[in-house]
């Protein structure tokens, strides 16, 4: 069957497809394209735009224009922004604001997490102390402080309250482990006193001696039958520069736990308390 080529004829070359009626040809500012959508040309763009008030706008720049940053507009829009920032933002009222530390005192933050408060505390010396207290009674749970070595890097954690806690034993990779049956000397303080345990000792109280060393400021703690001997510091003592006493000091033996109390003076219980206080001031909870 031949194939009629005429009403091909008319068929142009140019990839644009025809203009519905009514709508200007190619040049003009609304013409439409493929898809049936309107294409935007470079001319009569502020016709089809509306431009916000703001600095950026013809005249903002002059009192009295919509956009200036003094008109009642900007102003509206700035103090609703402030609102939205809360206390903390910028120029916010009734913030709590934090007095900067003083040069040479120790800066402290708190931190509430798992029902502990938690207080970092830096002193200008670079030493470091980590301090976590019961939410509820305020009772001290573990207490550890580390010191930069003499090159300047940073030493290892030393627990003054509390103990570490111990890696797993593997099979495997370890080769060696200590004894589930040798004594186990732990501080664990409450709210009055400072206490000590030392577990796995199934002695009996008689072969115990527990007293104070004066010239040296430690707790001395010795068996009769020279099974056990132990030399306990207090730094908190050292931190508000006190001595041993004596009368304050008291211990007992029971289920294989040896138990040694000292009855804190009142000067470290007041001491303790204020730096709790100044401490939760900065508190972040989580």
């Amino acid at each position: 069957m031949p194939i009629d080529y005429s009403k091909f004829d008319n068929i142009g070359d140019s990839d644009e497809e025809p203009q519905p009626s009514g709508v200007a040809g190619v040049g003009a500012a609304n013409r439409i394209g493929r898809n049936g959508r309107e294409v935007l040309e470079a001319g009569g763009l502020e016709e089809k735009f509306t431009m916000l008030p703001g600095n950026h706008a013809p005249g903002a720049g002059y009192p009295g224009h919509p956009g200036h940053r003094d008109s009642p507009e900007m102003t509206a829009l700035a103090a609703e922004l402030e609102r939205l920032a809360g206390p903390g933002g910028p120029g916010g009222k009734g913030m709590a604001t934090q007095e900067p530390p003083k040069p040479g005192e120790p800066q402290r933050v708190c931190m509430k997490s798992d029902g502990r408060k938690k207080i970092h505390t830096t002193f200008p010396d670079g030493g470091e102390m980590v301090e976590e207290y019961d939410d509820k009674t305020d009772v001290l749970m573990v207490r550890k402080v580390r010191k930069p070595t003499k090159v300047g890097k940073e030493g290892d954690w030393v627990f003054e309250v509390g103990q570490a806690t111990e890696a797993a034993f593997d099979p495997y990779s370890d080769v060696m482990r200590a004894s589930t049956s040798n004594p186990i000397f732990l501080r664990k303080d409450t709210p009055e006193h400072f206490q000590w345990r030392i577990r796995n000792l199934p002695y009996p109280a008689d072969v115990y001696s527990v007293l104070v060393d004066h010239e040296k400021q430690e707790i001395v703690v010795k068996t009769s039958n020279k099974k056990y001997y132990k030399r306990i510091q207090v730094p908190d003592l050292l931190r508000y520069d006190l001595k041993f006493q004596d009368e304050l000091l008291s211990w007992k033996h029971q289920h294989s736990t040896l138990i040694i109390s000292y009855r804190k003076p009142p000067k470290i219980v007041a001491g303790e308390q204020e730096a709790l206080r100044d401490a939760e001031k900065s508190a972040m909870k989580m």
